[in-house]
């Protein structure tokens, strides 16, 4: 009677806000083998505790991890694999049991054959569809709207500042339009570079000690001078339509694109 009263209480896999935690996260909810009503599992720590709940943590494992993606692979559609990932970038917390839960209900078969997120009367996938459409939207805004500018050194640097942590997922956009260049890639937010070497593989450093100062080129400076002017000289004034402008160019982008910017801040 105990153990089945411990087993219905409620509890609360702690996880690393990172990819590998959560997925470690799903593999210790099931190595339980209890009733996944019962497991949750959480980003981060913790803010505030509740009665009959029981929180433990989980340490990142990779091994467990990668068992865990391999499933996925194998059994998710390309469309539910590209969504659990694109989850994962989001900012909140939730974003563990989003993906845990529509895991679980991938792999129990409830939904038949076809992609999870058509079962959207389920929360666990409901979130998981929100928070995957809030990141692929933001995606695909900074593939057009990211600017790069040349410094002294011959190196492109472009600096974003996302909500969700897409880094990655752009550096590797680039990477393929951009074989031949080296550029650096900085999310200001999270103080992370993503560098690509001309013709070879890019990979993320994390920015160490005070915000570093860039030095454009003096080409640079003259020729985004020049775009600026030209992005003023072809608007017209009687077709101002600042409502649409806002909508497909939120003001949040305008921060480091080159047309927005004052000829003095480069």
């Amino acid at each position: 009677m105990e153990t089945a009263g411990r087993e219905n209480n409620i509890l609360v896999l702690l996880c690393e806000d990172s990819a590998e935690g959560i997925f470690t996260g799903v593999y210790e909810a099931y190595a339980l083998r209890r009733p996944h009503a019962s497991i949750r599992l959480r980003a981060g720590a913790a803010e505030q505790f509740s009665l009959f709940t029981e929180y433990r943590e989980v340490r990142p494992d990779r091994e467990k991890a990668d068992k865990v993606i391999r499933t996925l692979k194998s059994r998710f559609c390309e469309e539910d694999y590209e969504a659990l990932w694109l989850a994962l970038t989001a900012p909140v917390p939730e974003k563990a049991q989003a993906v845990y839960g529509s895991v679980v209900w991938g792999l129990s078969g409830s939904g038949g054959t076809g992609s999870i997120l058509r079962h959207l009367t389920d929360p666990d996938v409901y979130s998981l569809m929100t928070l995957s459409r809030n990141a692929s939207g933001e995606l695909h805004h900074l593939k057009g709207f990211t600017r790069f500018s040349e410094l002294r050194n011959g190196l492109l640097l472009a600096v974003v500042e996302p909500r969700n942590a897409i880094l990655p997922m752009l550096a590797a956009h680039f990477a393929d339009r951009l074989p031949g260049e080296s550029f650096l890639l900085y999310d200001k937010g999270r103080k992370q570079y993503a560098a690509h070497p001309a013709g070879q593989d890019w990979f993320l450093v994390n920015e160490e000690g005070e915000e570093k100062r860039f030095l454009f080129s003096e080409e640079e400076s003259y020729y985004s001078e020049l775009f600026r002017q030209f992005c003023h000289s072809i608007s017209i004034e009687e077709r101002k339509n600042m409502v649409l402008q806002r909508n497909m160019l939120p003001l949040r982008f305008r921060t480091h694109m080159t047309e927005f910017t004052k000829s003095n801040e480069k």
